[in-house]
């Protein structure tokens, strides 16, 4: 594995981004795709973040998370930056996202991909919905057994959080979830992506990957920022080419080529996204003839 690299928001951004207004009239004229992604706008460059870890700092319970006021504002604002894209891929319900998020402009893809845009037929996720109650029941069972284990049933997905398992506890919830992947998750058809204190189960062949190269197939952007905090970011880390951008948060092995402390390495840059608005607003007459 290549050197990770520490990520500067404004030197990527000026390796990355078109000169203000440079392809402005293009950009404000190009129509709205049909497909994966609709409603979405033609991007020349997309930013696609995690949540949880990443936008939002992590906290003792899941249902106690909240985007910062000020991250909310400027992810917005980057949204409305000719030719940017954003999208948030997390392993949350759709419902939750968009309570966590009430932005406009926004993709917002829930539960590794199976809610939002791009996601599977219905008929296909209600088969999911009914495998994915079974292994709940499995889970719950084994969850007993390790005080402070909680269990978080999403419809399409399960989770297993470890964030209130006293750490001499913590392997013996781990050898438990070893045996249900192996066995009752297997059976279901679903696999185990490992998180930061949580470990998601999923429909096997969706992963933030999958999400990260539909976009991409949708969106045909020239370059794709990924900012991700935990293991489960990885195969979108993989999907990315040598033009593109992938960021971990934090700590930890890594397939990103690029790194940042905590989550505001991602405000910066968000910020620094949302500035290019200002600055293509500034030359608007004269990117219109160029």
């Amino acid at each position: 594995m290549s050197r990770i690299r520490p990520f500067k928001a404004a030197e990527a951004w000026g390796r990355a981004g078109p000169e203000p207004g440079s392809d402005c009239a293009r950009l404000a004229s190009a129509p709205r795709r049909a497909g994966p992604a609709s409603g979405a706008r033609r991007a020349v460059i997309l930013v696609v973040c995690d949540l949880d870890g990443t936008l939002a700092p992590i906290v003792s319970r899941p249902d106690r998370a909240r985007v910062p006021a000020r991250t909310i504002r400027l992810l917005e604002r980057a949204a409305h930056a000719p030719g940017i894209q954003v999208a948030v891929v997390s392993a949350r319900p759709l419902r939750e996202m968009r309570r966590l998020l009430p932005v406009r402009r926004v993709l917002l893809v829930g539960q590794y991909g199976l809610e939002g845009t791009p996601a599977p037929p219905a008929a296909r996720r209600e088969r999911f919905r009914k495998r994915c109650r079974r292994l709940v029941l499995r889970l719950r069972r084994a969850a007993d057994a390790v005080p402070g284990a909680q269990v978080e049933a999403k419809g399409l997905t399960a989770a297993v959080h470890d964030r209130a398992v006293a750490p001499r506890r913590r392997p013996a919830l781990r050898r438990f979830l070893r045996r249900i992947e192996a066995g009752a998750a297997r059976r279901e058809g679903f696999v185990a992506i490992p998180g930061r204190r949580v470990v998601d189960f999923v429909p096997r062949g969706f992963d933030k990957g999958r999400v990260v190269k539909r976009l991409r197939a949708a969106l045909r952007p020239a370059v794709v920022f990924y900012f991700g905090d935990s293991a489960g970011d990885d195969s979108a880390f993989a999907a990315l080419n040598e033009r593109d951008f992938p960021v971990r948060i934090g700590r930890g092995a890594t397939r990103a080529r690029y790194r940042v402390a905590t989550p505001m390495g991602v405000t910066r840059f968000l910020e620094t996204v949302a500035r290019s608005r200002s600055n293509a607003s500034s030359h608007k007459e004269v990117a219109s003839c160029r």
